[in-house]
């Protein structure tokens, strides 16, 4: 069968009914032989990809078998094509089981021990290609498992390949050894179905990702920075680079299908319909989720660059192309955003920004709303009058006056700088733990009080309305120093936490349950049970993990769902409420598909800047002058220098008083508008002049500087100015 089958389809038995058709009987009683066979200590290596080649071109001709939780990467479709007519094709149930028990965690281990057994996965020279033994071994496994991923139910397999057989190393070595002689060997098409010119990283790609993405769930921070499992860190980085080449030939270079086709047609007589577009969809999935997996890891703790992701082959028309919905990149950027340079991705989402607010403007849509706030009660004041808004009123223009303490009004016209400056203190305000919506990890990194709803009686309504105020800050360009926790920015992108994530929140409980993971006795003897106990402003409650909990020990059988259980409770389910409500407001005016361009990392460089120290001579090169003051004026050169002296806090202190803002814009002050300016202060030739403070208009980005007459006066007259906080009356 292997030799004649695949040329020669009308060897296969008739149909005797729809339920019951020929290959598929044949199928369910070959997998039964093959698991008798494998297990016969004479089976031989020959009798093995025999056995793989025939069962893998019976298992393409079948349709997806579900499962009751279908993994969302499988395939959803069950359609085959006889003819011009669609018609579902659905397995009698007993024959339905007798493939899928056929296919056992025993089976799966020996076929894999056959095939592999006299395979080397040591780390030696890679200067000599796989052998013809090897590459045939890697064939028959590979398809055989591409088809199963296509056909079985995804959970009941990946474990076993993951942890019981030797899948990950072997082809590991063999991708490892094929990259760095650069000469991918070409797989035989009695094993692969796929022709001799279709890629050689195509079929092992197919399986290596899903499954090593499912050990990356399991493994532990400890167990990838320190011990380097599965991998070592510089396999992953090699890893990463092979990942990156293979998605950019599958989505820019050579893209045969769509990136998002996901769809395998079949057909009775077994053959894919276009089996290489089929992989080359499958590849662009698995491949793509698990580059943003690593990154996720590199984003914890930095083992590679972060270029290290981006593809070589990103340029100008590239990014010009990406802008337009409906295009290849503007495709790539949905799919694989981590291959384009963050710089470059900015750029996208501030033109994307700039193109709604000038749609909107076009169309006379954009409102304008004044508000008056009181200094002193800066967030009630804003809630009360701003949280009715709609979402076009959140687009249109908002101004504001303050009000001091004594009732009256600032000085000063909001042209945009007191807006900023508002932004700025509110979300300061809001945010504050002292004010109870939000806490702070031991990083003093900010994520929703589990607590909250003990402290206001409408906190999810707050939390719509700081959703909403970020958004607008992201919306103008405005940056707030804002320090999130990463699993609370996880939810802003629809993202679900996990056990790794959990240092960040509670660094001590991760490691209790990390040392629960590796306790060698029994455990069920620590009297530990499927419950948490929640303790917020100290009241303590008991919650079950499981229903019944209270009435379940943790054993060694079960410790694992244990931890998994701890972790999302505390990552995902006591936040949910308030993050949901949050990312409400947020998508008023962020859209889901602006945030999926960032990864956590970046998504808060986008909300506050850089942490790094403010470049001075960045600012100087985009600098204008007026009044008489040019770049080589002498009270210039003493501006700079004054400037330059200042502490990082000092400096931000200086932007914000100039600017509104404290930090600056993420690709540096030529994208700040207007430029900044220093502007000679009118009337300062006087003695009387020159003890003036420097002034701003920060809806200008102008600073007016007397003209003092040494270095010391200009320090010590703009750090009074600076640090006076006296709101707009100072100007």
């Amino acid at each position: 069968m292997a030799l004649c089958v695949q040329n020669h389809a009308n060897v296969l038995p008739t149909d005797m009914l729809n339920e019951f058709p020929g290959y598929a009987c044949i199928l369910g009683n070959i997998l039964e032989t093959t698991g008798a066979a494998l297990s016969q200590p004479d089976c031989s290596f020959e009798m093995a990809l025999d056995l793989a080649a025939v069962t893998t071109f019976l298992l393409e001709a079948l349709p997806p078998i579900k499962s009751s939780s279908r993994e969302s990467s499988t395939v959803g479709e069950d359609d085959m094509i006889i003819g011009d007519e669609s018609v579902e094709i659905v397995l009698d149930d007993n024959l339905q089981q007798q493939i899928t028990n056929a296919i056992d965690s025993r089976f799966l281990v020996q076929l894999t021990n056959v095939l592999f057994g006299g395979i080397s996965t040591a780390q030696g020279s890679h200067n000599e290609g796989p052998d013809d033994k090897e590459v045939a071994a890697v064939a028959a496994a590979c398809a055989f498992l591409h088809v199963t991923f296509n056909t079985l139910p995804l959970e009941r397999i990946m474990t076993v390949l993951a942890y019981r057989t030797e899948l990950v190393p072997v082809l590991w070595n063999f991708m490892k050894r094929c990259h760095q002689n650069q000469k991918w060997s070409s797989l035989p098409e009695r094993f692969s179905f796929l022709p001799g010119d279709a890629p050689g990283w195509l079929l092992p790609l197919s399986v290596f990702c899903p499954v090593y993405k499912h050990m990356l769930m399991i493994v532990d921070n400890e167990e990838f920075y320190e011990q380097e499992k599965p991998l070592s860190l510089k396999d992953v980085r090699c890893l990463i680079v092979i990942l990156r080449q293979a998605l950019w030939q599958i989505l820019w270079v050579n893209p045969s299908a769509h990136p998002s086709s996901g769809k395998f047609i079949s057909n009775t007589s077994g053959h894919k319909k276009h089996p290489v577009e089929a992989i080359q969809s499958r590849v662009g999935t698995v491949a793509s989720e698990l580059l943003s997996q690593l990154q996720d890891w590199n984003n914890r703790r930095q083992f590679t660059p972060p270029s290290d992701f981006h593809a070589d082959g990103v340029n100008d028309y590239f990014i010009s192309q990406a802008v337009t919905e409906g295009t290849k990149a503007h495709d790539i950027l949905k799919q694989a955003p981590f291959l384009i340079p963050f710089t470059s991705r900015v750029k996208i989402f501030t033109s994307q920004l700039a193109s709604v607010r000038h749609r909107q403007e076009a169309h006379g849509v954009f409102t304008r709303n004044r508000f008056r706030i009181r200094r002193d009660h800066i967030l009630e004041d804003a809630y009360n009058q701003m949280s009715a808004l709609s979402e076009e009123d959140l687009r249109g223009l908002i101004r504001v006056t303050f009000v001091n303490e004594f009732g009256v009004e600032e000085a000063g016209i909001d042209g945009g700088g007191i807006f900023k400056d508002f932004m700025e203190n509110i979300t300061r305000a809001a945010f504050d733990v002292q004010y109870g919506l939000f806490k702070e990890t031991a990083d003093h990194l900010l994520y929703p009080n589990p607590g909250s709803g003990m402290i206001h009686e409408q906190h999810l309504q707050f939390f719509h309305f700081l959703g909403s105020l970020l958004a607008k800050a992201m919306f103008e360009g405005i940056l707030v120093d804002i320090p999130f926790a990463t699993f609370f920015l996880s939810k802003l992108k629809q993202k679900y936490n996990y056990l790794n994530d959990l240092p960040s929140l509670d660094p001590e409980l991760y490691r209790h349950l990390i040392f629960l993971k590796h306790y060698k006795e029994d455990i069920s003897g620590l009297e530990l049970y499927f419950v948490i106990v929640n303790n917020e402003y100290g009241e303590q409650t008991e919650e079950e993990l499981l229903p019944g909990g209270k009435n379940i020990r943790v054993t060694n059988e079960n410790v694992i769902t244990f931890i998994h259980l701890v972790s999302n409770h505390r990552l995902n389910f006591q936040i949910r409420q308030q993050s949901t409500h949050f990312l409400r407001g947020f998508q008023q005016l962020m859209r889901k598909e602006w945030i999926d361009m960032f990864n956590e990392h970046e998504l808060q460089l986008l909300i506050s800047g850089s942490l790094d120290s403010l470049d001075v001579d960045d600012l100087r090169q985009n600098t204008n002058y007026a009044g008489g003051y040019h770049g080589e004026h002498y009270v210039i050169d003493m501006f700079w220098e004054v400037l330059k002296s200042f502490s990082l806090e000092n400096q931000k202190k200086f932007l914000k008083f100039v600017t509104g803002c404290s930090r600056g814009p993420l690709l540096g002050f030529k994208y700040l508008e207007p430029l900044f300016c220093i502007q000679r202060a009118a009337g300062s030739a006087s003695e009387e002049a020159l003890d003036r403070l420097p002034t701003s208009a920060t809806c200008m980005n102008l600073l007016k500087l007397p003209p003092y007459g040494s270095k010391e006066q200009l320090e010590t007259k703009l750090l009074y100015a600076i640090n006076a906080d006296a709101g707009f009356d100072l100007s």
